[in-house]
């Protein structure tokens, strides 16, 4: 299977854990639904690690860099998006996924010497247009612009992630790198347990269902995949196929949670998707 084959089927997983998690986060809290999360996926992790024969060794320097990965895109990014999530649509936070890639290249512009060109800050710009648009929709709809700016803060942790992965990916198995951030971030996740006001959970069977694949499908499976499929494509490609999670975030919230999607909603969405597109299309 080929890597974008791989980065494509992690991220239609990725763009369904946006209905998974406004479903699991009516019964729990954000940080805690977080925690959860990662305690499963690190469970299974470790159980597929008794069971390897061979286990790699991993040298001090890139243990940080792994260590830095988690933090900054697992444990603040998934606490940051729970917020997010439940503060906006499932269907607006789909969209603004959609700005992931302009956010990337801006990351790689600013910290990583990417080379800005017209076509690329037009296609930013226009993104961020759409952005403004869903922001502006949030006070009719069902989306907090608290909410929104949370979620573009996760695409600097996402593309901050990118770089840090694939400057390590070379070295080691994507399985090997899985499991260290998640073993990591479930630690890291402990802290921020206290931040938690509610600590109430009141489970149903749907929303267990629901931490359970966010945990085991959505974070354990996921990462090993988009891991994998980082090692046969860039930081910033990886980035730009992002663009599908809007898609069938957006697609799953209408059915399943029957979210209603407004024209303006719509149309920055659109706008969104349409930057990235341009931003992206000489890109080689």
């Amino acid at each position: 299977m080929s890597s974008y084959m791989i980065l494509l089927l992690s991220i239609v997983i990725w763009g369904s854990s946006v209905v998974a998690t406004r479903i699991a986060g009516f019964t729990m809290g954000p940080i805690f639904l977080a925690f959860a999360r990662m305690m499963i996926a690190a469970i299974i992790l470790f159980i597929i690690h008794l069971f390897q024969k061979e286990k790699e060794k991993v040298e001090k320097r890139d243990m940080f860099l792994i260590f830095l990965s988690a933090l900054i895109g697992v444990t603040i990014y998934y606490i940051i998006e729970n917020y997010g999530v439940m503060m906006t649509s499932a269907s607006t936070a789909s969209m603004i996924s959609g700005s992931y890639p302009a956010i990337t290249l801006l990351v790689g512009v600013l910290f990583f010497h990417e080379k800005p060109t017209f076509r690329k800050v037009s296609g930013i710009l226009i993104s961020l247009c759409g952005i403004a648009l869903l922001s502006v929709t949030s006070v009719h709809e069902q989306s907090s612009p608290i909410g929104i700016a949370l979620l573009i803060f996760d695409g600097v942790c996402w593309a901050l992630y990118n770089y840090i992965v694939q400057s390590i990916n070379p070295k080691y198995s994507a399985l090997t790198i899985s499991k260290y951030q998640n073993w990591m971030a479930a630690a890291m996740m402990v802290p921020f347990l206290l931040l938690e006001k509610n600590m109430t959970v009141s489970l149903t069977p749907v929303s267990f269902a629901c931490v359970f694949y966010l945990g085991a499908v959505c974070s354990c499976l996921a990462y090993v995949l988009y891991n994998a499929g980082l090692r046969g494509v860039s930081a910033f490609a990886a980035a730009v196929m992002l663009n599908l999670m809007p898609l069938s975030g957006t697609v799953l919230s209408a059915l399943i949670l029957h979210e209603a999607i407004g024209f303006r909603a719509l149309l920055g969405g659109i706008l969104i998707i349409a930057g990235v597109l341009i931003a992206t299309l000489n890109r080689r």
